[in-house]
């Protein structure tokens, strides 16, 4: 008969199990995000990673029986399933160790990429089979090993006791890992409850409390605690924030600020009021003949705050913000501004598409400024829809602004296909490349620099005539008469 302390021991493992499991998972798809981007591709790859090592994981420990295993090669030890369990739990810890480090992910991404390797697919399932397959695999085991502990009278009553407590702490790790913990304490001390709850299963199923086991499990603990700590993050990569949304590091080059968002420069603003120069580019076209309207002040829609950058300065106009990270209205304040908002600059911390969704309130300017760089383009942004919404929120003469880190000679396919995309719901719009760069004679494939679409909102005009040899209206068609 098993006692009421072990049952206790066995489905606190269970519903930790199952909690460290998915935590790890959105995790690792959250530390990914800076290096291969938030896309379904590569995030398809770790869920996969996930669940496939699982179900083995299900299947072998369902077969395992306690007796003499090979450890090492050439070295046989007897395994009972406290010590299986034990063996798991401890190389699940060291390989967790490495998977959920931002420091080991980001050496581990850049030497891929050195090397040449520029495939976000095949980084990320380099990533995933070498450092969660195996975790995983193993953290699989522990339901079919706890059921060796119950009686086989009762196996179906005890099955659905297990798998409730395993789903339990499934849903605990979705939910209170990412609303909770990442959005209060960042993704890198949540990894560190990961690493304390491995270590403190490992200690409630040994025997010997002060074993050297235990001593090697605190001391891998320490070591994934002084990589991952707040201090570490900031003093090693400049990270001052690390939520569930992006990894934020601010850079000081003498007397400019530069915000990093997810490893891509997002915003400047130096102490003699310098931007970047897109930012430059788009306030001088469009908001340079309207700077500080007081007597008929536009309404300026911003997708994308930044460090709220743009259009700042300007005290007249009212300009809306819209960004899903709320951390960067304190961080910009704090760290790039150096002040508060201005008065005019509102700030709404939503998704793009919800607060287009909520808002029937329609603007003189919308300004596209969420794509921060290859790896890190939205996908939901960037589609006919989107662009759509867009437009159905500009007033009848209203401008549209996008910043999009892209190939200026069109030889990649992205940068050709949201050029269709763009076009097919803004049909007139201009292309701008910054530094007037367009690589019309560059032979590299790598050529990425910040285009500048422009479009005039006049739904009249967006008809799709066009002058052919058989129906030709050209002579009607003054070139400097307007509609």
């Amino acid at each position: 008969m098993i006692s009421r302390k072990s049952t206790f021991t066995l489905f606190t493992l269970i519903i930790l199990e199952g909690y460290v499991v998915l935590s790890s998972e959105l995790i690792a798809i959250r530390l990914n995000l800076p290096f291969v981007g938030s896309g379904t591709d590569t995030i398809s790859i770790i869920i996969a990673a996930i669940l496939m090592p699982l179900a083995f994981g299900y299947h072998a420990g369902g077969r395992f029986k306690p007796g003499n295993h090979i450890i090492f090669p050439g070295f046989k030890n007897h395994i009972n399933i406290r010590e299986k369990l034990i063996i798991n739990l401890l190389t699940a810890l060291i390989f967790l160790l490495f998977a959920l480090s931002y420091s080991f992910i980001d050496l581990f991404f850049n030497t891929i990429y050195e090397t040449g390797l520029k495939n976000r697919i095949i980084a990320t399932t380099l990533y995933a089979v070498l450092f969660l397959v195996t975790p995983v695999y193993l953290l699989g085991q522990t339901i079919p090993l706890s059921c060796n502990f119950f009686k086989q009278k009762k196996l179906a009553k005890i099955t659905g006791k297990i798998l409730f407590c395993s789903t339990l702490g499934s849903f605990a790790g979705a939910i209170f890992s990412t609303l909770v913990l990442m959005s209060h304490i960042g993704v890198h001390n949540t990894a560190i409850i990961n690493f304390f709850i491995l270590g403190l299963l490992i200690t409630l199923l040994s025997r010997e409390n002060m074993s050297v086991r235990i001593a090697l499990t605190w001391a891998l603990i320490l070591a994934g605690v002084m990589t991952n700590s707040s201090q570490a993050m900031r003093k090693q990569h400049a990270i001052v924030e690390n939520n569930q949304y992006n990894t934020i590091s601010i850079i000081q080059d003498h007397n400019e600020r530069h915000l990093v968002l997810n490893g891509n420069m997002s915003s400047m603003y130096s102490d003699d009021h310098r931007k970047y120069k897109y930012v430059q580019f788009i306030e001088q076209i469009a908001l340079g003949p309207i700077w500080n309207e007081t007597e008929n002040p536009k309404d300026i829609l911003v997708i994308g705050a930044g460090a709220f950058t743009l259009g700042y300065g300007d005290k007249g106009n009212h300009y809306e913000y819209v960004d899903i990270d709320k951390s960067l209205k304190d961080i910009a304040e704090k760290f790039i501004l150096k002040q508060p908002l201005q008065k005019n600059q509102t700030f709404h911390p939503l998704p793009a598409r919800a607060f287009l969704t909520q808002t029937n309130k329609k603007y003189d300017v919308i300004i596209l400024d969420a794509y921060q760089g290859i790896a890190s383009i939205p996908e939901h942004l960037i589609t006919r829809e989107f662009f759509a919404e867009i437009k159905d929120h500009l007033k009848d003469d209203g401008k549209m602004l996008g910043n999009f880190a892209v190939m200026p000679n069109f030889k990649s396919a992205f940068s050709r296909n949201l050029d269709n995309t763009i076009r097919s719901v803004f049909p007139h719009v201009s292309r701008h490349s910054i530094h007037d760069y367009y690589a019309l004679w560059q032979e590299e494939d790598s050529v990425i620099t910040n285009i500048i679409y422009v479009y005039l909102n006049n739904p009249d005009a967006d008809t799709k005539t066009i002058y052919s040899d058989l129906k030709n209206r050209s002579f009607l068609d003054d070139p400097g008469e307007t509609d």
